[in-house]
């Protein structure tokens, strides 16, 4: 299995998970099992971890002035098997960049959270968003001669055509209308699954973050021994 752990900078909270995590994992046995990396929505390539994550790689025995900050791109995103971001905000970004890793992006919280009354919300969430993708499939079938039709004109430089396209992608979101109104009540009824950023914040915040994290990836390596 294949670990990919997001945050905006990869510089604190994704950088202390990743060496967490694979600690973690070798203390049961997994750790040949479930390979892990990090990497940040908005990472410089290259940059250090910062000092205060440093600090807490370091007192807990790992080389936290050995990492290095990577970029989330298409190869890192295909790579993995489970993405898990430290906020919502994280997320949102990967899929609105890489669609295709929706159904394996999750917030670290989310993904580890036992609540039932979320976990009957997520259940809901889940067979709204596929009634949603098969309505606009149908719609697309429906309606594919007149979807090829448009992107023949586009390509060719037919002016009033990227018009036509904006009224048509309007058409296919209004089929979703429901599901849409739907998925927002639903994600109003949800905790905040965000982890905050100890970025700025004193060696005390880094700690309490990282002790947050860490009790986050218990939860996690329990479930993963579960599903592996």
């Amino acid at each position: 299995m294949k670990l990919l752990f997001v945050c905006t900078g990869n510089t604190c909270r994704s950088a202390m998970a990743e060496p967490l995590m694979r600690s973690r994992l070798e203390q049961v046995g997994l750790g040949e099992q479930v390979e892990v990396r990090s990497a940040g929505v908005a990472a410089v390539a290259g940059s250090p971890a910062s000092q205060g994550a440093v600090n807490v790689l370091n007192g807990k025995g790992m080389d936290g002035a050995g990492h290095m900050a990577s970029f989330v791109d298409r190869e890192t995103v295909n790579w993995a098997d489970l993405i898990l971001t430290m906020s919502q905000s994280h997320k949102r970004t990967l899929i609105e960049k890489h669609f295709e890793a929706m159904d394996k992006t999750f917030t670290l919280k989310e993904f580890v959270d036992d609540d039932p009354k979320n976990v009957a919300i997520f259940e809901e969430m889940a067979d709204v968003q596929e009634a949603a993708q098969t309505k606009q499939s149908l719609f697309l079938a429906e309606h594919a001669d007149e979807v090829e039709a448009l992107q023949v004109r586009y390509q060719s430089g037919d002016a009033s055509a990227e018009q036509d396209l904006v009224q048509l992608q309007e058409r296919l979101e209004a089929t979703v209308q429901a599901e849409s109104k739907r998925m927002g009540e639903l994600m109003s009824q949800l905790p905040s699954f965000d982890i905050a950023d100890p970025y700025g914040g004193s060696q005390g915040v880094y700690d309490a973050c990282a002790e947050e994290i860490d009790g986050l990836l218990e939860k996690l390596v329990v479930r993963l021994q579960e599903e592996l």
